[in-house]
């Protein structure tokens, strides 16, 4: 899934109407048991107040909660544009590729090298991004792990060998859950490491690949 900033501002606006109902329901609550109800000769906690004081205290509430939340929210958005950004200066690649939530990179090893070892080394370029194993199988070798801490990126590694090329490894890293639409660069930059490292483990050959680029 590519992160498309026309839809974050669909996401945005639909947010600030929810932050300003939920002012509007705040307001209610905090103001409504000073209301003085038509069988009462007064209300149930003093100083009263009508029902326009109680709208006029939930278009406040409800004004105030969605201007912050909008400013917090586009913050949040510049700032994920922004490291997308120097992430596709620093690598030297374009900005639309480091766009996608969804990454991948293939590295490919010479045939000499044992089964075992690779998996090793493939193992420990999964352990040098400092994330909680899940799944260690040299059978069909394949890895998954967690990133730390709050298991935001699920990444795997699959072991393959090709007699046309030899050993190929696939390193895919993606958001856990589809309700993620920002991740800040995070995925590109674990794939990118992944692949320095086993790169310089194996002296293999990497190669950017991603088959996830339909649009979201």
């Amino acid at each position: 899934m590519k992160r498309e900033y026309t839809k974050l501002v669909f996401w945005l606006t639909l947010t600030t109407g929810v932050f300003f109902g939920a002012g509007v329901i705040v307001a209610m609550l905090h103001v409504g048991p000073y209301i003085q109800p038509s069988d009462r000769s007064g209300p149930l906690v003093d100083p009263a107040y009508t029902f326009a004081d109680v709208v006029l205290m939930g278009v406040f509430f409800g004004i105030v909660s969605s201007v912050v939340a909008l400013i917090i929210l586009a913050a949040i958005v510049k700032h994920d544009k922004k490291k997308c950004a120097t992430l596709a200066k620093r690598y030297d690649t374009e900005l639309e590729r480091v766009l996608f939530l969804t990454q991948s990179c293939v590295v490919h090893v010479d045939e000499g090298t044992e089964a075992r070892e690779l998996f090793d080394r493939t193992l420990a370029a999964v352990k040098s991004l400092g994330v909680y194993l899940k799944v260690e199988d040299e059978g069909i070798g394949c890895i998954e792990a967690y990133s730390r801490p709050f298991f935001t990126s699920r990444i795997t590694a699959k072991i393959d060998h090709k007699p046309e090329v030899g050993w190929e490894v696939v390193a895919v890293s993606t958001p856990v859950s589809g309700l993620f639409i920002m991740d800040f660069g995070r995925n590109f930059e674990i794939v990118e490491a992944f692949s320095d490292f086993l790169t310089s483990q194996t002296g293999g050959m990497s190669k950017e690949d991603n088959p996830n680029r339909e649009d979201a």
